[in-house]
């Protein structure tokens, strides 16, 4: 450490660091250049050098202040006012002096009010030196003119002395601009490095969670298809009424694997592509069946993917419509036809439109399956009318 730079341990911030630093410089140098411009100023007379006498006593104050508290703030509201202050003052009432470096002298004080006082008193200043500068063109320029003299040869010195010193003050405080944005710069690297290392740790564990909820989807199918099987191992030795109870249990419990299936082979792990859904439904209801009737499907959807709080009670509702279909419509046709049609009527709800070619029994309207359908349908909070062998649902997507 040495006077030029003090320690600054004791502030957490770069910020703090420099600005505190700013102000120590300043005032050093107030205090060595001005020492020295009032000294040449005095050979021109006592007025002339008044005001760098004062410039060299708030330097003065300003450095033993700082010395003392190790404050900045009130510093630069000292440089602030007193530069304004005493450069329309000097520019107002010293008519013999160039004051060139006068106008140096209200940019720096202003450089320093945005550096150390922010952009709100920043900004008022330089609207209030802007009248105040024209108060000096309109009022006592041409009165300046009049009298200023040619400069002596102490003058001269001591001129350009404060304009160089001005100068190096200016090229400074642009210095120190230049290390803020320079350090504000490294910060943000520093910032967007961190946050790509976030990224690619949270991408990683996003992954990893992709992966363990696909085996998730791809146990609960497994292990719900192991219940189908022993289901459909234990109905081997039961009577065909009950053979064609564990049917259907076995077809519900298929429909819930079969969306677990779905979720696993994809990479949307809460939505299932709803053609592609029944398609696979269709055949596992068949294989389950063992339906070998000739049986076309004609399958419309301007849905693409359906979400999981949907797709469970569309799922099975599909599987009552079809099983019955498969059981009972066809059960004395060698051949069928059966549209599923699912369009959206907006962007909540949908309607779903069911019909087959088969042949209905009266005794074949009513029973477990259509109050399961009616439940189902409810869930969905939808409704549902019935001619003949057509159903017309007004359903809601439950994710919307």
């Amino acid at each position: 450490m040495t006077i030029f730079t003090p320690d600054t341990s004791s502030f957490p911030t770069f910020f703090e660091k420099a600005s505190f630093l700013l102000a120590w410089r300043i005032s050093l140098a107030f205090i060595f250049i001005f020492s020295i411009v009032t000294t040449l100023y005095s050979f021109s007379g006592i007025d002339n050098a008044i005001p760098s006498a004062i410039v060299l006593l708030i330097g003065l104050f300003c450095f033993i202040f700082l010395y003392i508290t190790r404050n900045y703030i009130p510093i630069f509201w000292v440089y602030s006012i007193s530069g304004f202050f005493m450069s329309h003052f000097a520019m107002n009432t010293v008519m013999n002096l160039t004051h060139y470096v006068d106008f140096m002298w209200i940019m720096i004080t202003l450089f320093m009010t945005f550096i150390g006082l922010g952009q709100r008193i920043g900004i008022i200043a330089t609207v209030i030196n802007a009248f105040l500068i024209a108060y000096f063109f309109f009022n006592n320029l041409n009165r300046h003119i009049v009298l200023i003299k040619p400069r002596t040869n102490s003058q001269l010195v001591g001129e350009f002395i404060e304009v160089t010193f001005a100068l190096f003050v200016l090229g400074y405080l642009i210095h120190l601009y230049y290390l803020h944005q320079q350090h504000s710069n490294n910060e943000l690297k520093l910032a967007n490095s961190e946050l790509e290392k976030q990224n690619q740790l949270i991408s990683t564990k996003n992954n990893e969670n992709i992966v363990l909820l696909k085996e998730v989807h791809h146990r609960v199918k497994n292990n719900l298809q192991i219940i189908t099987s022993l289901l459909r191992l234990q109905k081997g030795s039961l009577p065909d009424e009950i053979k064609l109870k564990f049917d259907e249990a076995i077809s519900r419990i298929m429909t819930m694997s079969l969306i677990h299936s779905k979720l696993y082979q994809t990479n949307k792990l809460n939505k299932i592509e709803i053609e592609s859904y029944i398609n696979d439904l269709i055949f596992e209801i068949i294989h389950t069946l063992d339906h070998n009737k000739k049986v076309s499907t004609e399958i419309k959807s301007d849905i693409g993917d359906v979400g999981l709080k949907t797709i469970v009670p569309l799922g099975l509702l599909l599987n009552e419509l079809l099983s019955n279909s498969f059981k009972h419509a066809f059960k004395n046709c060698t051949e069928g036809n059966i549209l599923i049609h699912l369009n959206r009527s907006n962007p909540k709800e949908f309607i779903l439109i069911y019909s087959d070619s088969g042949k209905w029994n009266e005794q074949n309207t009513n029973g477990f399956g259509l109050e399961l359908i009616k439940t189902l349908t409810e869930q969905l909070e939808g409704s549902y009318t019935r001619n003949d062998s057509t159903y017309h649902f007004q359903l809601n997507n439950l994710e919307d």
